[in-house]
């Protein structure tokens, strides 16, 4: 077992698995329901909130850190402090972004402890120091939205649109490669700009 599926009660100082959910019904509760349960002392609530989002801070905390044994410490110590300042969230819709800043000043605080630099040796640091952590976690969740809208395309449209915008492949060569006219290339591309715009309209 590694630590992001974990993590230490600070009451108790036991070992809390995540994957142990006491309440199966808690988990298609939004975000706002598993946070207020949670603030109020529930604890199944609150593995159900790190379970949705674990994968998530990991990955952060591996970008923020630049080490994934340093960003599963991070993770861990993440979790406790979420446990203990939950109650402090205004607004339980926007939990995920607020695990992510959580997790940011975590690894801040690594690297700072870890490696303690003069001022003038600040570019050594990762480039997540100079960056303000709601661009870093904005950045972070809307390249996750994307993902999971283009993943959730028709296959079709999919290989064409990431060929086209992530190869630059040309129209011609996309159906070559699809075995279709280039006037169903076209209509293609069309449809899956159009569904990933509407998809992805509140982060414009």
């Amino acid at each position: 077992m590694w630590f992001s599926r974990a993590f230490l009660c600070p009451e108790s100082e036991e070992l809390m698995l995540l994957e142990d959910v006491s309440c199966p019904l808690l988990v298609n509760e939004s975000d706002s329901v598993l946070v207020d349960f949670a603030s109020a002392g529930n604890r199944a609530a609150f593995d159900v909130l790190i379970l949705r989002y674990r994968n998530l801070m990991r990955a952060f905390a591996v970008k923020t850190m630049r080490s994934t044994v340093d960003a599963d410490d991070v993770v861990q110590e993440a979790c406790i402090t979420a446990w203990e300042k939950l109650s402090t969230i205004s607004d339980g819709a926007h939990v995920k972004g607020w695990l992510m800043r959580v997790v940011y000043n975590k690894s801040i605080d690594r690297i700072r402890k870890n490696r303690p630099l003069p001022m003038e040796f600040a570019d050594d640091l990762p480039a997540a120091l100079s960056t303000s952590p709601f661009n870093l976690v904005e950045a972070l969740l809307q390249n996750e939205a994307l993902t999971l809208a283009t993943e959730a395309l028709p296959a079709r449209q999919r290989r064409a649109w990431v060929m086209r915008e992530f190869s630059g492949c040309s129209y011609a060569a996309i159906a070559q490669e699809l075995d279709v006219p280039i006037s169903t290339v076209r209509g293609l591309l069309a449809r899956a700009r159009r569904t990933l715009a509407s998809e992805l309209e509140a982060w414009r």
